[in-house]
């Protein structure tokens, strides 16, 4: 349904199919809001609504969104402590603050799969990840000015400076594609900010349009949500290696993913294609999307 959505596609029973689907996913919260008491979950969940059209004010999205707001600065988030190590690298509590908590750091949530093919296999790593994806799905669901939201958005600036600064990125690009998809939907007073911080990440793309060491669907991902003349062609170098992926059932996978079809639409789509070939949106449904 969010395939035909973005190609201008529309069938009659469209707003009873949506008004299903997103029923289905609200009879798995829990009171609190959450999806099994999940960060991660609820967040995708959330994000689910928010693609089939729900707003600030629907009492199934902001019941999520809740949940992910009384996470924030909790025990367990990323950032949390401080040592003599990490206090002169800025990288403790004292600099950073805003992080969404998946939980307990005696419960571990790593190793971490992402629906974009990125697999982070650090602790330290997956719960910056978590947090991240938390603080994309907030934001768009219109709670930008939030103190402790605005605190996350401030704390990434400061792990992008430090990253600048350094020369360095962390070894694990999909952290880094993980922080620009959530910076890429922040108010607009960062705009330039967040294209100054693509324009990093920009320079790392290889010839043949990849960048190593990440997913070139949790790339795309990433730097779909920047708006910029030059993350737009960043894309455009990227799509033929993403398209010579594609198999005859308009799969990129094996296991025919939905998200990385979707990804896939999006940057054709953006690239100003008006109608990418059927075959181009092929995913697998369930049976309800496909009444």
């Amino acid at each position: 349904m969010v395939a035909r959505q973005l190609l201008g596609i529309t069938r009659p029973d469209d707003d009873r199919l949506a008004d299903h689907l997103i029923r289905e996913r609200r009879r798995k919260t829990r009171l609190d809001g959450s999806v099994d008491g999940a960060l991660q979950d609820t967040a995708w969940s959330a994000w689910a609504l928010l693609r089939l059209g729900c707003t600030k004010g629907h009492a199934g999205l902001d019941r999520m969104i809740g949940f992910l707001l009384s996470r924030q600065d909790q025990p367990g988030r990323f950032g949390e402590g401080c040592s003599e190590r990490r206090h002169p690298i800025a990288n403790c509590m004292h600099f950073m603050s805003g992080f969404f908590s998946p939980g307990p750091v005696d419960r571990a949530i790593a190793p971490l799969a992402l629906p974009t093919q990125a697999v982070i296999l650090t602790e330290f790593g997956a719960r910056f990840a978590v947090s991240c994806i938390a603080l994309r799905t907030v934001l768009r669901a219109g709670e930008d000015q939030r103190g402790a939201v605005v605190a996350h958005i401030e704390s990434l600036f400061h792990l992008v400076d430090g990253w600048q600064q350094q020369s360095q990125f962390p070894d694990s690009l999909d952290l880094v594609f993980t922080t620009l998809g959530a910076l890429g939907l922040a108010p607009l007073e960062y705009r330039e900010r967040v294209e100054k911080t693509a324009d990093l990440i920009i320079g790392l793309q290889n010839a043949e349009g990849t960048w190593g060491g990440t997913s070139i669907f949790h790339a795309l991902d990433g730097m779909m949500a920047i708006r910029s003349d030059a993350a737009q062609r960043a894309i455009g170098r990227a799509l033929p290696h993403v398209l010579a992926l594609q198999r005859a059932s308009g799969a990129f996978d094996d296991a025919e993913s939905d998200e990385l079809a979707l990804i896939a639409l999006r940057a054709v789509r953006g690239q100003g294609i008006v109608r990418a070939p059927a075959r181009t949106v092929s995913a697998r449904r369930s049976p309800a999307a496909s009444n």
